[in-house]
């Protein structure tokens, strides 16, 4: 058996009740996390365009676009949740992976509240979904990313295509189909990390995923073995595999080995983000903060600080100046000097007025960020279940002379000191507060906390829109 035809037997071939207690927990986490976000990007520049672009396309009316009073076709309400959840830069990232819980919650949303699914019957698609895009990321990575591309919508859309097919009830054909058109599909290119675009890979993804496995529910037919090599020379050369990270550059084992046992979603490996923008930052964001309050010191005693980070964390961050709410995210000495001045690195702190403060902009000056000297060799992107990215050694220098050091490894919400259900709970009161009243955010919590349980999704999607304009 291949390794597509393995991957999509396991989507459909699992038998209802798989779900432990570890699974459920961790399922409603990752969509509590990722419909507080959902909610607050959907009125985000970019979720409104895609919002507006997805009612001019047309479509049933359907599926919920989270945030909003309207629904469309499960597809592109697919694609504009997408859209929004990651437009803030501030949901979840898996260790190897990356963003999977962007792709799967939209995905699985949507197409359960079309199907209208109970809890269990979506909760279930998305540890399938979730492991599939696990298992793809785990044999791409760090090579996709090494040669130019934004992973995450690429590994995504097959999780979503596997989930969907789940869900749609499809055979393990059609669901070899539905992978197979959803690698045709999507995409995304690094250089558009630090826009709009970053988050247009993530909905194009998850609309990817969804239309290929209605198109394999149709009869569609593609290539049933797209991931891996065929005759090499030959267009059968050019898998997913081949494709995206060239020949060889890939772990086929990693894909199938040991399949279904040990789910990505029990394990302890997702990254909460804390704070909105690029991920390896976190841990000197909470370092800075720290040592800012430790020791009572402000801006004015400051005479440098100097941030010694690996490689990767400036190849992900790597634009010298906050030129947009966009790069913002992106710029290590604007994040690093704003957390040093604001205690805090929240979306208000990405806010355009923010960004252009001059007093902020001036202590940014003062922000050294520099490759440690003991990671100049090092390459690759989250290998293993390594953080090493997000580790750096912060030096504050103050203008009395004294110098104040830290070593800072792991972020709040990070797998040492893992994000609460109350401090997940408290992300969502904040992200949903400016859209619901405080009695629809409350009642949305709940409903998640008992996710698995839910006779219909529906329930759910009723409580993730805004009421009509009267």
């Amino acid at each position: 058996m291949g390794v597509t035809e393995q991957l999509a037997g396991f989507a459909i071939d699992t038998p209802s009740g798989f779900l432990t207690p570890l699974l459920a927990a961790s399922a409603k986490s990752k969509f509590l996390d990722t419909l507080a976000v959902m909610i607050a990007g959907s009125h985000s520049p970019a979720g409104r365009i895609a919002r507006t672009t997805a009612l001019e396309s047309g479509g049933i009316p359907e599926s919920t676009i989270v945030g909003h009073a309207d629904k469309t076709s499960m597809a592109l309400a697919g694609f504009v949740n997408g859209v929004s959840a990651h437009a803030l830069e501030y949901d979840d990232l898996t260790l190897v992976v990356g963003h999977a819980s962007v792709c799967l919650v939209p995905a699985c949303l949507a197409v359960a509240e079309r199907l209208n699914l109970s809890g269990k019957q979506m909760v279930e698609a998305f540890a399938i979904g979730f492991e599939v895009a696990a298992r793809v990321g785990k044999g791409l990575q760090p090579y996709i990313l090494d040669r130019g591309w934004h992973p995450t919508g690429i590994i995504g859309a097959q999780g979503v295509a596997a989930a969907s097919a789940r869900m749609l009830e499809l055979d393990a054909m059609a669901t070899r189909m539905a992978m197979g058109i959803a690698a045709s599909s999507a995409g995304g290119v690094r250089k558009n990390i630090g826009s709009m675009g970053k988050a247009f890979h993530i909905g194009h993804g998850v609309r990817s995923g969804i239309f290929a496995a209605t198109m394999a529910s149709h009869g569609f037919k593609v290539d049933p073995d797209v991931i891996e090599r065929g005759d090499a020379g030959a267009n059968q050369g050019y898998g997913l595999a081949d494709a995206f990270n060239g020949p060889g550059n890939y772990r086929m084992d990693q894909m199938v080995d040991h399949l279904g046992q040990d789910l990505e979603l029990s394990r302890n490996t997702t990254l909460v983000r804390m704070h909105p923008g690029s991920t390896p930052p976190a841990a000197a964001i909470d370092g800075i903060i720290d040592l800012a309050l430790a020791h009572n010191i402000s801006a004015v005693d400051v005479e440098y600080i100097q941030v010694e980070c690996h490689p990767r964390m400036l190849a992900i961050a790597s634009y010298p100046q906050p030129t947009d709410p966009y790069r913002a995210k992106f710029c290590l000495p604007y994040t690093f000097a704003v957390a040093f001045v604001d205690r805090k690195v929240g979306v208000a702190q990405y806010a355009e007025e923010r960004i252009r403060d001059p007093g902020v902009l001036d202590f940014m000056r003062r922000v050294q960020v520099n490759v440690r000297g003991d990671q100049l060799r090092q390459v690759g992107h989250g290998e293993g279940n390594s953080v090493d990215w997000g580790e750096v050694q912060l030096t504050v220098r103050l203008k009395d002379g004294r110098v104040l050091t830290s070593r800072c490894r792991q972020a709040r919400g990070w797998p040492d000191t893992p994000a609460s259900w109350e401090d997940l709970c408290g992300k969502f009161e904040d992200c949903a507060g400016n859209i619901f009243p405080k009695s629809q955010i409350k009642e949305s919590i709940a409903m998640i906390a008992n996710l698995s349980d839910l006779a219909s999704v529906r329930d759910l999607t009723k409580l993730l829109m805004v009421p009509s304009p009267s």
